[in-house]
């Protein structure tokens, strides 16, 4: 939605609000009674997805009245709105999740059927990774082939946390759990077999709504809600934990990210070449180090509005690389009990695996409110 949409339309649905001469940035009071700021509607997401839903004639419950207890003052006559401190742009280090948000997530989370830690740099294990998804469609021209595109992480039985940008030139067909070897139905190792992979629709793709604002590579990320639950098995279709308080849940803070090795998988282009990707047919993955080097913290600082949106991974000439986006940078906690989702393909270097060249990652703890607040029965 453009800004001129977004302003006309607010100001026809808060044609009668009555609010406050707060300024611009200041503290205020939401429709909920919780301390927020005042900013543009752009600047917050869960009401900006209210006014979305009314100008596509699908509002949720009280939605025009919330919109209009929100509005807190005006800035060259358009509204500004109280956005509360627990929404995705909350200015807080450590958002907190929601109750009913946090009720839909599984108690059994990022456990895999390994005992041994994760090798890098070739073909994964059966079991290592149990909540990997595989996005597959067609580019939006005639006659275009079907291909795997993309990486996803589950996090439930009914939602996949991806990127964005998977979505910007193909249309999803079909969202595949449970896959290892895409070119034997059955993938067994070691006298263990899978049971054959899923290929499930999705009803809905949730894409941040300032993705690609207000810069091109900003909030990538994205949910996509599965039109019908996965069936989840203890060893081969596992979801992942969310870092929601790293801390409590991993035993260290985010900022102790920094240092640690955290590992990455996906399908994508084992070559070199950017002219002449090579996909994957079995689950690659590889150790990466997260080590936002001086010149990868001058690049989120010059690109990003707040850095911590993304991190820096990799270094040292291995790399996620073409067909890897949306796919999980993923911690273990310090008992190596639980894998957490730290990290989301984002954007890489033309060419991969250069030496000293990283990847940017979607910080994940970073939109942990917004995932919550998108998650439904």
């Amino acid at each position: 939605m453009g800004r001129l949409n977004v302003a006309a339309t607010l100001m026809v649905v808060l044609v009668v609000a009555t609010c406050s001469r707060a300024q611009e940035g200041s503290g205020c009071t939401d429709a909920n009674g919780l301390a927020g700021r005042c900013t543009s509607i752009r600047n917050c997401p869960p009401l900006r997805q209210l006014l979305h839903s009314l100008r596509g004639n699908t509002p949720t419950p009280n939605a025009l009245q919330t919109l209009r207890r929100s509005v807190c003052s005006f800035a060259n006559n358009l509204p500004l709105v109280c956005c509360g401190r627990t929404s995705p742009i909350s200015t807080s280090t450590n958002p907190v999740a929601t109750s009913s948000g946090r009720d839909l997530l599984p108690s059994r989370c990022g456990v895999t059927g390994l005992t041994d830690k994760i090798i890098d740099g070739e073909d994964a294990d059966l079991l290592a990774w149990p909540w990997m998804a595989l996005l597959g469609g067609r580019a939006a021209s005639p006659n275009a082939r079907f291909v795997w595109f993309c990486g996803g992480v589950l996090i439930n039985d009914r939602y996949v946390l991806t990127a964005a940008h998977c979505f910007v030139r193909t249309i999803l067909e079909v969202v595949r759990l449970g896959e290892h070897n895409l070119d034997s139905a059955i993938d067994c190792q070691l006298n263990v077999c899978a049971p054959p992979p899923q290929d499930l629709r999705v009803e809905q793709i949730i894409e941040h709504p300032q993705y690609k604002s207000p810069c091109k590579e900003c909030n990538d990320i994205a949910l996509l809600r599965l039109a019908s639950p996965a069936t989840l098995h203890r060893l081969h279709v596992v979801p992942i934990c969310l870092p929601i308080d790293p801390l409590k849940d991993m035993g260290f803070s985010e900022e102790e990210f920094q240092g640690k090795f955290a590992y990455a998988a996906g399908f994508g282009s084992v070559s070199r070449d950017p002219e002449s990707p090579k996909l994957a047919s079995t689950l690659q993955q590889v150790l990466l180090p997260i080590d936002e080097g001086e010149r990868c913290v001058s690049r989120l600082k010059r690109d990003y509005p707040d850095p911590r949106m993304t991190f820096c991974a990799g270094g040292e000439g291995k790399d996620t690389c073409r067909g890897d986006s949306g796919g999980p940078l993923v911690l273990a906690n310090n008992m190596e009990t639980r894998r957490f989702v730290v990290g989301i393909t984002s954007l890489g270097n033309k060419v991969c695996g250069v030496q000293g060249g990283q990847g940017i990652y979607t910080n994940v703890h970073y939109y942990i409110q917004w995932i919550i607040d998108n998650l439904r029965p």
